[in-house]
């Protein structure tokens, strides 16, 4: 009785851990759930960069309006010339008349041609 006993428990102690095992198929449906999660969470957090994004762009432009609301821009009229205003004076370039010039040009290519 004892050794039927003893084989009994022996065979429940060998069947527990290939019940408790998990097939591989199983096994494969598990790592793709995870990895299903793993692709939302990733699209999650992308979406939330993007609202994020845009809500730093729409409070910008929301912040330019209301700086720009109450501004007023000057605009500037030409004003024509005003009698008794000074009036700036041409400075005085040096001079040289077209015959000391060409007279000048002449003697510089002289020079050039007489090398030593």
């Amino acid at each position: 009785m004892r050794n039927l006993i003893a084989a009994g428990l022996v065979a429940v102690a060998v069947a527990a851990p290939a019940a408790a095992q998990v097939t591989s198929m199983q096994l494969e449906d598990l790592r793709a759930q995870q990895q299903a999660a793993e692709r939302r969470a990733i699209d999650q957090s992308n979406q939330i960069q993007a609202l994020e994004a845009r809500l730093r762009a729409d409070q910008a432009v929301a912040q330019m309006a209301a700086q720009n609301a109450g501004v007023i821009i000057p605009q500037l009229r030409a004003a024509g010339p005003v009698a008794g205003a000074p009036t700036a004076t041409l400075p005085k370039y040096p001079a040289m008349s077209d015959a000391a010039l060409a007279e000048s040009n002449k003697r510089v290519q002289d020079a050039a041609r007489n090398r030593r």
